[in-house]
């Protein structure tokens, strides 16, 4: 049995700077805290953690990026993904925003009483959703504008799933989770690569719902490879050899995250060369043709691959080689060449002087005899297009390594 008494607050335009969002989330941040203050949740209580707390650092991430994410979350909704009591739930509402409040009531404190409490206590129109994301799922929506994904990573057995699914519905995503820079004890330092840390049931906090513990590096580079680009970062709580499980090391990274997915062009963009899209599958391009890439700025890129097609035309009617090169600043990076039609992978590599975050421009050229009659195009290789983006641009096949 939940307690409770309506408190309607009447929602509020979403502030249009952020000095003014810190300022009215803090007052709502105190409306809530009295709120809870004087309901019950039988039986278990509240969420005994205030997710509030890490308003000032959310602040700070998103600053330089605020007007893109109160663009984001205006026109395309949000979610709070391990919703807990849903107070960031209830902060978007109140701010006019439609927001899926999404947790697992086997797995939620107070098995999910608490963000249906304030729910029907605000009379606000969040919408609440019981779903284990660790199972195969999927999202009440497919498209957010914006999604909070704070504090549940480390409570995943597979965050590298639940992660590329959430990029590929997300526009963007504030996420936090516990980091390590030493394994337990100060035994192995480990901040510096790519690691996770899979903890004993009970290990910490005496919680058997605790799995990996990511170092700085390892959480970094799973976003990646689950489609993120990290736009900020912060770090909070124990500065100084943090590990998994003491609760005086405990350190908190929050990264703000723009999906690679759905905005394709963070990483590569067709220039020069390139003939319209044909039925969301394909595209031809001309003989020469050229991309502009922006290579990820956490880590320095040595590789990048293209998939083509030679399409059948190109080499039964003339018998000949299709041979398909790439230069970069007039240095070639690669080349490939086939007499059959078929799909191929073409790589190439960077100059080793290429920095991380760089923009390049490659650029392509294709050596074949073919000529086709009744098209006045000049047709070089096709590039076979993946998925179409909600932002109505297409996705080239295209990768970095």
């Amino acid at each position: 049995m939940v307690l409770y008494r309506l408190q309607h607050i009447v929602s509020t335009p979403f502030p249009k700077n952020h000095q003014e969002f810190l300022r009215a989330a803090g007052e709502f941040r105190g409306r809530l805290s009295r709120l809870k203050a004087a309901t019950r949740v039988a039986d278990y209580g509240w969420y005994p953690y205030e997710s509030l707390t890490a308003l000032p650092v959310i602040a700070e991430l998103w600053a330089d990026h605020y007007e893109d994410l109160r663009h984001a979350c205006c026109s395309g909704g949000a979610a709070d993904l391990g919703c807990a009591d849903g107070d960031f739930a209830m902060l978007l509402a109140h701010f006019g925003i439609p927001v899926d409040a999404v947790d697992h009531r086997e797995a939620n404190f107070n098995q999910m009483r608490g963000v249906e409490a304030l729910r029907e206590t605000l009379a606000c129109g969040v919408s609440i959703h019981d779903i284990d994301i660790d199972e195969p799922f999927s999202l009440p929506r497919k498209d957010y504008g914006l999604t909070f994904f704070l504090g549940t990573l480390y409570h995943l057995r597979n965050p590298f799933y639940v992660l590329q699914q959430l990029a590929k519905a997300s526009d963007w995503c504030i996420l936090s989770t516990r980091i390590a820079q030493v394994t337990p004890g100060s035994r192995t330092r480990m901040e510096a690569e790519p690691l996770a840390y899979l903890l004993a049931p009970r290990e910490a906090n005496d919680d058997p719902t605790n799995f990996w513990v990511f170092s700085p590096a390892g959480l970094i580079r799973l976003l990646q490879r689950t489609g993120w680009l990290v736009v900020n970062q912060r770090r909070v709580g124990c500065a100084v050899d943090s590990d998994p499980v003491g609760r005086g090391a405990d350190e908190r990274m929050f990264v703000l995250l723009k999906s690679r997915i759905r905005y394709p062009d963070l990483q590569v963009r067709p220039l020069d060369g390139w003939h319209a899209p044909e039925g969301d599958r394909w595209r031809w391009t001309a003989k020469r043709f050229s991309l502009e890439v922006v290579l990820p700025s956490e880590c320095r890129s040595s590789e990048f691959a293209l998939r083509f097609t030679v399409p059948p035309e190109a080499v039964q009617a003339h018998g000949s080689e299709v041979a398909l090169t790439c230069s970069i600043n007039g240095g070639l990076a690669g080349s490939i060449s086939c007499k059959t039609a078929e799909t191929l992978e073409f790589r190439g590599r960077f100059p080793d002087s290429t920095p991380a975050g760089a923009q390049v421009s490659l650029e392509f050229s294709v050596q074949s005899s073919f000529a086709p009659g009744g098209d006045g195009r000049e047709l070089g290789v096709v590039v076979p297009l993946l998925d179409r983006m909600s932002q109505g641009t297409h996705r080239i096949p295209f990768r970095v390594s």
